[in-house]
C-alpha cells in the first residue's frame, strides 16, 4: 500500500501497536540520499464481529515507512509523578496529515506535516514533515481476540 500524492484517504493506524522506530538515514559514503522513518507495527487490516457480537482482529506485523522526513520531534513519556511505570508498546491514537507550507520539504513534489497521537503512553507523540509513505505486510494477518499478534507470531523488523 503506498501513499498517492493527491489521495486523501490514509489507512487507518488507530489501535495499532508499535514496536520499534529505525532512521534510515543518509549514506554519502555510498551515495544513499534518503532520510527515512520505519515504524514496526501490528497493523489492524480489519476490526470484525463475531457470531458472539466479540469483536476479532485481523491483523499483519507492518513495516511503515515515511520518505524524506526532516523536522522529527518524539515525544514518549512513561513517567508518573507518584512512582514507577513499565514501559510497553506504544498505540497509535490517530495519524493527521496536513499539506506543507509552498517550498517545505524536498524537490517539486507534494510535502506533508504528520502528526502521530499515541494512546499510551498518554500525552506522547511523533510529528514531522514527509513526503508520503509506504506500508509492507511482512506476512499474512491472522485473525486474534487482541489488538496484538501473540509474540511468538510476530516476525522480527529486519
Amino acid at each position: 500500500m503506498s501513499d498517492r500524492p493527491h489521495a486523501t484517504e490514509l489507512p487507518s493506524w488507530h489501535d495499532n501497536l508499535v514496536y520499534g522506530l529505525r532512521f534510515d538515514a543518509a549514506d554519502l559514503d555510498r551515495g544513499l540520499w534518503r532520510s527515512d522513518l520505519v515504524l514496526d507495527i501490528d497493523h489492524i487490516v480489519e476490526w470484525l464481529r463475531g457470531v458472539d457480537s466479540r469483536v476479532k482482529f485481523l491483523i499483519a506485523p507492518a513495516t511503515l515507512v515515511f520518505h524524506d522526513v526532516t523536522d522529527l520531534r518524539i515525544t514518549v513519556d512513561f513517567s508518573a509523578d507518584a512512582g514507577s511505570v513499565n514501559i510497553n508498546e506504544p498505540s497509535i491514537h490517530s495519524v493527521v496529515r496536513t499539506p506543507a507550507a509552498a517550498g517545505q520539504g524536498f524537490g517539486s513534489g507534494p510535502y506533508y506535516r504528520w502528526a502521530i497521537e499515541l494512546n499510551l503512553p498518554q500525552g506522547s507523540g511523533i510529528t514531522f514533515g514527509a513526503s508520503g509513505f509506504t506500508q509492507t505486510l511482512r506476512a499474512a494477518p491472522q485473525l486474534c481476540d487482541e489488538q496484538r499478534l501473540p509474540a511468538a507470531d510476530r516476525p522480527p523488523l529486519t
